[in-house]
């Protein structure tokens, strides 16, 4: 039960900083992290399926393509 706790408060803590934080950057990184612990959530909930589906596309191929996305804005403000 204390586990899930933390978890809740950790999905909250970071739900705030994405929506809170300024810099790209940090946002992405929260993005995966938060989609890291959400898959923990489903691990307890006993959704494995779900879980390895957060960890592949919520955080790994969603996580890549957005950090991705930054090094391009940031090399088209360079030529700029």
């Amino acid at each position: 039960m204390l586990v899930d706790i933390l978890l809740s408060i950790a999905l909250l803590w970071l739900s705030i900083g994405i929506v809170l934080k300024d810099d790209l950057f940090s946002v992405v990184v929260y993005f995966i992290v938060f989609g890291m612990i959400l898959a923990l959530v489903w691990v307890r909930l006993f959704a494995f399926d779900l879980a390895l589906a957060e960890v592949a596309l919520g955080s790994g191929i969603t996580g890549a393509l957005l950090l991705d996305t930054i090094a391009f804005i940031k090399m088209q403000k360079r030529e700029d």
